[in-house]
């Protein structure tokens, strides 16, 4: 991951499936706002990124 890039934290949830990620800024709000578009899915972006976060899969897909 770039490190001039800022980081976000995507979480996941729906129904008992529950997701988090870091990722570039950019891509996150993407990701975010396609998955957002879906009904029962709650999507929340914040800066709460750790380093035991997994990185966003796929992220060459969102660039």
């Amino acid at each position: 991951m770039n490190a001039s890039r800022p980081v976000r934290h995507l979480h996941v949830e729906s129904g008992p499936l529950t997701l988090d990620f870091r990722g570039p800024a950019d891509q996150i709000d993407q990701v975010a706002t396609e998955l957002a578009s879906n009904s029962g899915v709650t999507v929340t972006v914040d800066d709460q990124v750790t380093v035991d976060l997994p990185e966003l899969p796929c992220a060459r897909l969102w660039t």
